[in-house]
């Protein structure tokens, strides 16, 4: 319903879809995890039980008595900043954009890294971990908190707002990637009917195919033996999918300063004309490369022999299926053009 909502506030237009995706975001993330983090502040200040173990250890700071589920915890984090590379499909709308965009990425990045950090403590410090949900952990935390101090006619609103701040998510990262389908769609990759737009300049077919695409693999929900396993593989495979694509990514990026020094662009990265894009995109592909093996890890839950299976075959699908359209494209005569 929420991947539905944000679909058609993108139909509207680019203006219309950023200010439903602002007011979401901002009274859907921010004021709940705000709510969150100072209530759990509080929570501790007046010496109730705190069930995060902060014992100083090595064994409970670091991943070594069971590596793999914590490594897959670790992509849910990764999960969290994944696609903030999506809004670049507007970099083009944005005023200053050598100045600006940067500074928007950087601010988003540290934001989401700080609320992400601390609202994942707050969970922690309130939740026991044998009653956390990974996907409704939240909730159970300002259920707890709320009923902790008799305000528990409130967690209606907290869930309609978090609702809410999903939608403002989804929203960002529904349009930016058609934006690039379309643009490669009408090179004749793709069917006549999908190189169409509506008044607002917005690919209305292909959103719609995404939103009936996204909507047939959230019923995997349906068919796992449980919502947090669901949840993982999902999230696996999401961002062993977004990493495979950053190695393509980073490795264009090398090879189009090189094939194409002179083309003009919104924005290029600083530090001389070479070796500050090497900097940033080795990091980026190494870092994307790591994040790609962890997510082939199966959770100790989980048997290997269905996992990787899994993972791989959807990634071998995600990867021809681009591929096979570009071998039987149809590319428009120059008659036609004309």
């Amino acid at each position: 319903m929420v991947y539905w909502v944000a679909t058609l506030a993108n139909l509207r237009g680019t203006r219309a879809s950023g200010i439903i995706s602002a007011v979401c975001l901002s009274s859907g993330v921010l004021v709940p995890s705000l709510i969150l983090i100072v209530m759990a502040i509080i929570y501790v200040i007046t010496d109730h039980p705190v069930h995060l173990n902060l014992a100083l250890t090595p064994d409970n700071w670091l991943p070594l008595l069971n590596p793999q589920h914590h490594l897959l915890l670790f992509l849910s984090f990764i999960f969290g900043v994944v696609g903030i590379e999506v809004s670049a499909g507007h970099a083009r709308e944005v005023k200053n954009v050598q100045r600006n965009y940067p500074i928007a990425i950087f601010a988003a990045a540290i934001i989401g890294f700080i609320i992400t950090l601390l609202g994942g403590l707050a969970v922690a410090i309130v939740v026991p971990a044998t009653r956390l949900n990974m996907v409704s952990g939240t909730v159970q935390a300002l259920q707890h908190l709320f009923t902790t101090w008799h305000l528990g006619m409130l967690l209606p609103f907290a869930a309609i707002l978090i609702a809410f701040g999903a939608a403002g998510q989804v929203s960002t990262w529904i349009l930016g990637p058609i934006k690039g389908i379309w643009a490669a769609s009408r090179t004749g990759i793709l069917p006549t009917s999908f190189q169409e737009a509506n008044q607002h300049g917005v690919p209305r077919n292909l959103l719609l195919v995404q939103a009936v695409f996204m909507s047939t693999v959230a019923l995997l929900i349906l068919v796992m033996p449980s919502v947090n396993m669901a949840f993982l593989l999902l999230t696996s495979l999401a961002v062993v999918l977004y990493c495979f694509m950053y190695l393509l990514l980073f490795t264009a990026a090398i090879r189009l300063r090189y094939t194409h020094p002179d083309v003009r662009r919104p924005y290029r990265v600083p530090g001389g004309r070479n070796w500050g894009l090497w900097l940033v995109a080795s990091t980026g592909f190494l870092t994307s490369l790591t994040c790609l093996f962890i997510g082939l890890i199966p959770p100790g839950h989980m048997r290997e022999s269905i996992y990787a299976p899994a993972i791989l075959g959807s990634l071998a699908v995600m990867v021809l299926c681009p591929l096979l359209l570009y071998r039987f494209r149809h590319i428009p005569s120059a008659k036609a053009s004309i």
